[in-house]
C-alpha cells in the first residue's frame, strides 16, 4: 500500500475553493486536480484559513457544512481546515544530525512569510491598528475608543464579581455619529488585516505540512492570486527554505502530471465533480 506521505501535497488557496463553489473559470482545472486526488496521485489539503475567510452573502456555510461539501468533492476529512504543524529547524550551531524544535523559530518563520507577502501590513493586529491610526491622523479620544473596542472584544470576565462587559468611557464620550464611524472603521481595518493574515497563514500552513512529506519539492500551493507568484517574493520564500511550487490551477495540473508521470487522460473516465 502506498504511503500517503509519498504523494505530492497540493493545497488549495481559498480563492480556488471559491472558484469551485461558484463554477468560475479556474473550476475546470481545480476539478482535474480533484480527480488526481481521488485517483490517489496527490493529497489535497485545505487549510483553516479557508474556514476563517469571509464568505459571500447568501453562500455562507458553517464549518460542518463546509467540511461536508469538501468531503463530497473527495477531500479527506483529515486534510480539511488543517492547522500548521510543528516543524524542525537546522541551526548553524547545532551538532551534526540534530534538529531543533522551537516554537519561537516557528513564529519567526511565520512572521517572515507574512512580511514577504505583505510588507506594508504588520504581522500583529495591534501594530496594524496603531499604524493606521497614525496614517489617518486618528488621535486622542478616537484612538482610545478604538483600543477600548479591541479590549472589549477580547475581554473574558475573570470572576463572578467582574463586569460582564468592559466599560468604554472614551467611546461613550463621542457623539452617536462618531461612535458609528469608529465602530465601522474598526471592522474595516480588522477585515483588511484578517484577509492578509489568512492569506499568509494559508501558505505557512501549507509549508509546514509539505515539509513532512517525502518529496517536498513536488508540493504545490494552488492559487490564482498573482501576489503569491511574483518572482521577487518566490525568491525570498526560497531563501526561507521553501522548496515547492506556487501555481495557478492549470499550471498545477501540468506540474503534477509531469512529476508523477501520470497522464490526465488515464483518469478522464472518472466523472469530475
Amino acid at each position: 500500500m502506498q504511503n500517503p506521505m509519498d504523494r505530492p501535497l497540493v493545497t488549495f488557496d481559498n480563492n480556488i475553493v471559491v472558484a469551485l463553489r461558484n463554477n468560475e473559470p479556474d473550476a475546470l482545472a481545480a476539478r482535474q486536480i480533484l480527480a488526481l486526488n481521488r485517483a490517489d496521485v496527490i493529497t489535497i489539503n485545505v487549510t483553516l484559513s479557508t474556514a476563517l475567510e469571509k464568505q459571500r452573502p447568501g453562500e455562507k456555510l458553517d464549518m460542518h457544512e463546509y467540511s461536508v461539501w469538501l468531503q463530497e468533492h473527495g477531500i479527506g476529512a483529515g486534510h480539511i481546515f488543517t492547522s500548521p504543524r510543528s516543524i524542525g529547524f537546522r541551526r548553524l550551531d547545532d551538532p551534526p544530525n540534530t534538529i531543533t524544535f522551537d516554537v519561537q523559530l516557528e513564529i519567526a518563520l511565520n512572521e517572515r512569510i507574512h512580511q514577504i507577502l505583505f510588507p506594508k501590513i504588520p504581522f500583529a493586529w495591534f501594530e496594524y491598528r496603531d499604524q493606521e491610526c497614525a496614517r489617518r491622523s486618528i488621535v486622542e479620544t478616537k484612538q482610545v475608543a478604538l483600543v477600548e473596542l479591541d479590549a472589549q472584544k477580547y475581554y473574558i470576565p475573570f470572576s463572578p464579581q467582574a463586569p460582564m462587559q468592559l466599560p468604554t468611557p472614551a467611546l461613550d464620550s463621542l457623539s452617536q455619529i462618531e461612535r458609528e464611524e469608529i465602530r465601522d472603521l474598526s471592522q474595516r481595518l480588522h477585515r483588511t488585516w484578517m484577509n492578509r493574515k489568512n492569506d499568509a497563514l494559508g501558505l505557512y500552513n501549507h509549508l509546514t505540512h509539505a515539509a513532512q512529506t517525502t518529496h517536498w519539492e513536488q508540493s504545490v500551493f494552488v492559487t490564482n492570486d498573482v501576489n503569491f507568484r511574483k518572482p521577487s517574493k518566490l525568491k525570498a520564500l526560497r531563501q526561507c527554505g521553501f522548496r515547492g511550487e506556487i501555481l495557478p490551477p492549470a499550471e498545477a495540473v501540468d506540474f503534477i502530471c509531469k512529476v508523477t508521470g501520470i497522464s490526465l487522460s488515464l483518469i478522464e473516465s472518472e466523472k469530475l465533480s
